[in-house]
């Protein structure tokens, strides 16, 4: 089962997506800010991420780029949902390697769940996968 740690600050949001993603599935882990959600990283052991961007104490931005700093979570697949338009924001969290930059109230939930399977989603197998030896070693 995969596990999603969502970081927003507001109870409901925060609350209604953790039961949902249960409800499909997930395993969820839930923090109000980024200070929180570091204390989640490092113990839930997430899979993905799903970050608001303006929160108290440390907002969505500065907590991706703490975590981007280490190589186990340099990769991690990490959405960030967001009531900020702004393109300047936007452009700073794809320097930091967001999967996904979704503004609130502009997806459905069945947008944010293709989104959640498509960067869970295994990498396809290529051709070469299934070789043990290289043709040349003969």
């Amino acid at each position: 089962m995969s596990k999603i740690l969502i970081v927003d600050d507001a109870p409901a949001s925060r609350e209604a997506l953790a039961k949902w993603l249960e409800r499909e599935g997930f395993e969820t882990a839930t923090a109000r800010n980024g200070a929180e959600g570091l204390v989640q990283l490092k113990g839930f052991k997430p899979n993905m991420i799903l970050l608001d961007h303006m929160m108290p104490e440390v907002d969505g931005l500065t907590f991706l780029a703490g975590i981007r700093r280490f190589p186990k979570w340099k990769a991690m697949p990490v959405i960030m949902m967001t009531g900020l338009k702004d393109k300047a924001h936007q452009m700073k969290a794809q320097t930091l390697n967001v999967s996904e930059y979704l503004v609130k109230n502009e997806y459905t939930p069945r947008d944010l769940l293709d989104l959640i399977r498509k960067h869970l989603a295994p990498a396809p197998a290529t051709a070469l996968d299934g070789l043990t030896q290289s043709p040349m070693s003969h």
